[in-house]
């Protein structure tokens, strides 16, 4: 019985990380589309290297459910992941013009995503389920990938959108944000130690 309960909740687990990886690569999908043409190809190039990643987790996250005795065809349990990817093709569809606040909300997305590995590694590892704890670690480390690239080319992104305005006439502050990104992260690491 308890074997029966365990099985169930990781396949919970797993079945939700799937359903919000499915939703983000269809808005990521969009996002190929839209932003293949435009001038910001950090951005374009960004999206093309995310839809790759998301498209092999979820094939690795199908194989797990499978594995598990579950099934992808389910209905989803968690609503929330499923309104946040539709969420994030939503702001997408809307804002098609406007690279940065796509790359923005995707950053909101690998954000939630990062954290339902976090939550998917803490339980198969308490539940002593060793595959589905290096599928959760190494998706984990994927989006924590894509979130750094996002840190590296946004400030680029951000002021090339800003010249786009010649009234505008930005600075380039792109090392200055760059240092301040990394300053964050290096005391916040201090502090953890």
């Amino acid at each position: 019985m308890a074997s029966d309960k365990k099985n169930e909740t990781l396949t919970t687990y797993v079945s939700d990380v799937h359903a919000l990886v499915t939703h983000g690569i269809q808005a990521i999908h969009r996002q190929v589309e839209q932003l293949k043409d435009v001038s910001h190809r950090d951005a374009s190039a960004a999206v093309v290297r995310f839809e790759g990643i998301l498209r092999m987790q979820e094939t690795d996250l199908r194989a797990r459910i499978h594995a598990l005795g579950g099934s992808t065809t389910q209905p989803v349990k968690d609503v929330v992941s499923a309104v946040t990817g539709v969420a994030a093709g939503l702001l997408n569809a809307v804002r098609s013009s406007e690279t940065v606040k796509s790359i923005r909300d995707d950053y909101t997305f690998i954000s939630q995503l990062g954290i339902a590995w976090l939550m998917l590694h803490t339980t198969a590892s308490s539940l002593g389920d060793d595959e589905t704890t290096r599928l959760a670690e190494r998706g984990y480390a994927d989006t924590a990938k894509m979130i750094m690239h996002i840190d590296r080319i946004m400030p680029k992104i951000v002021v090339e959108e800003l010249r786009e305005d010649e009234a505008l006439r930005p600075n380039d502050t792109q090392a200055q944000t760059h240092s301040m990104v990394r300053k964050s992260w290096e005391r916040e690491a201090q502090m953890g130690a």
